[in-house]
């Protein structure tokens, strides 16, 4: 991390390091990619949500604007991986009466 950056970016970032999510990623990543991947997060939320403010245009409308159509296959796939997550966590979360 450079010298120079804001304290609350670097908060920003130990922030997310510290969440359950990327502690699940860095168990099969090395400790420089997560540091990356960290760094890259909280600057592409920093832009997005700078447009949004800016802008006044909702989140897909800023994730299109930044990502064309491949936006549009990403949210294609992922839809359908958390659709089928989602059918799956209800058919076996169910009681028995």
């Amino acid at each position: 991390m450079e010298e120079n950056e804001n304290p609350s970016i670097k908060k920003a970032i130990d922030d997310l390091l510290d969440t359950s999510i990327i502690k699940e990623i860095s168990k099969r990543n090395d400790k420089d990619f997560v540091q990356k991947l960290a760094i890259w997060l909280v600057r592409y939320i920093l832009l997005i949500s700078s447009m949004n403010e800016s802008l006044k245009i909702d989140l897909e409308e800023v994730l299109i604007n930044l990502h064309g159509e491949k936006f549009r296959k990403i949210l294609e796939i992922t839809e359908k991986t958390f659709q089928k997550i989602k059918a799956e966590e209800e058919k076996y979360n169910k009681y028995i009466w």
